[in-house]
């Protein structure tokens, strides 16, 4: 019976399953394709899976270019029907997230950018000891 409700509700969300999960990874330049490959998972079919995906690995690429103190980075994935959320975590100590102008040239600086381009919504919270990014992409936007 249980698992007939469950096809109910996926049916019903348009076959995405309502889930929040987090992983934790090494700040090592080897963790980006996994920490990638766990939001993808954890993601699964949804409308706005794409832009998720993609703007998770720039926050991701952020920390392990920026947070050079941290030593761990945290994904957390959050998953609705209507929107998709993404935080980024790292333990590091030192600075605030920075926008910047990236030269028409360079081929890097545009994180940010691409983020406030795609997000509904994106903001960053700091403390004493971490920093969050975060993002929500929406199933409408995608459509």
């Amino acid at each position: 019976m249980a698992e007939n409700i469950l096809e109910l509700a996926q049916r019903r969300n348009g076959g995405v399953r309502e889930r929040i999960q987090s992983a934790t990874f090494p700040r090592q330049v080897r963790s980006a394709p996994l920490a990638r490959r766990f939001v993808t998972e954890v993601i699964g079919q949804h409308p706005a899976a794409d832009d998720a995906v993609l703007l998770a690995s720039e926050l991701l690429t952020n920390v392990l270019v920026h947070a050079r103190d941290a030593t761990a980075v945290t994904v957390t994935v959050a998953v609705t029907a209507a929107f998709i959320r993404v935080d980024v975590h790292d333990d590091g100590q030192t600075g605030i997230p920075q926008w910047r102008e990236a030269d028409s040239q360079a081929e890097d600086g545009r994180g940010f950018q691409i983020v406030n381009m795609l997000a509904q919504r994106w903001g960053f919270t700091r403390d004493q000891d971490r920093t969050c990014c975060w993002f929500e992409v929406t199933a409408a936007s995608a459509a």
